[in-house]
């Protein structure tokens, strides 16, 4: 598991308390892992961290209250870790829409609890998506997801995800845990004219890099997110950054 994954599942489930009642950061479960190397293994090769528990032997522990006391971290740490890998929360993407054409790829994150019951990309309505797709391609706003779906194909815009399937509570971004990638070198070599790829997010971005290589002959774009829960961009804003994606 990640630092931030452990931190994560402590401060989701409250097993441990600070005295001041903020959150547990990453910082300080690397700094208990770095004072307990009886008990965890840290790779500081990978990016995040990724902390491991019984890759060494256990020394032998004096005292019963030391002890008790890592005993319960164990059981702690062990909880979230079979949580998020049997957790109900599991959900999975689309297909890409795409075709032969296809010149430009927009790449999310995975699809929102609202897309996943509609069966549609984007399909919260208070997405920005289809609204500047539609402003900066000089069209009408499509009203049906077909419509939409023709809009992309007339444009040469492809759209996909990073995240094939993940565990998400809820649809925000930064509760995306577990994900399995989806085969975009795949989709990559298969289409021929693909120039440019946008990410719609940082997240969307990181998560790309953490996974894949960039490669030359491609442009990357970093996007503003068009989700409800991005507020700092104003839409005329944003549609002059989704701009890049055309030129």
């Amino acid at each position: 598991m990640t630092a931030r994954e452990i931190a994560d599942g402590l401060n989701r489930n409250k097993w441990y308390t600070k005295a001041d009642k903020s959150e547990i950061k990453t910082s300080q479960i690397t700094a208990r892992v770095d004072d307990h190397h009886e008990l965890f293994d840290i790779d500081r090769t990978t990016s995040p961290l990724k902390i491991k528990l019984f890759s060494r032997q256990l020394k032998p522990i004096k005292s019963v209250a030391s002890f008790e006391t890592k005993a319960k971290t164990i059981k702690a740490i062990q909880a979230v870790t079979k949580k998020s890998i049997t957790s109900t929360d599991l959900k999975t993407s689309f297909d890409p829409i795409s075709n032969s054409e296809t010149c430009v790829l927009i790449l999310g994150t995975m699809p929102g609890d609202k897309s996943l019951e509609l069966s549609e990309y984007y399909g919260h309505s208070r997405n920005k998506f289809w609204k500047i797709i539609s402003t900066i391609t000089n069209n009408e706003l499509p009203l049906t997801y077909p419509e939409k779906k023709s809009l992309l194909l007339k444009t040469k815009i492809g759209i996909w995800d990073v995240a094939h399937k993940a565990n998400r509570k809820g649809s925000l971004d930064n509760a995306i845990q577990n994900e399995v990638p989806n085969k975009l070198n795949d989709f990559i070599s298969k289409h021929k004219n693909l120039k440019a790829i946008g990410f719609n997010g940082t997240k969307a971005e990181a998560l790309f890099d953490k996974y894949f290589s960039r490669q030359t002959g491609i442009k990357y774009i970093s996007l503003p997110s068009t989700s409800p829960a991005n507020t700092g961009t104003d839409f005329d804003s944003a549609c002059k950054i989704w701009r890049q994606i055309l030129k």
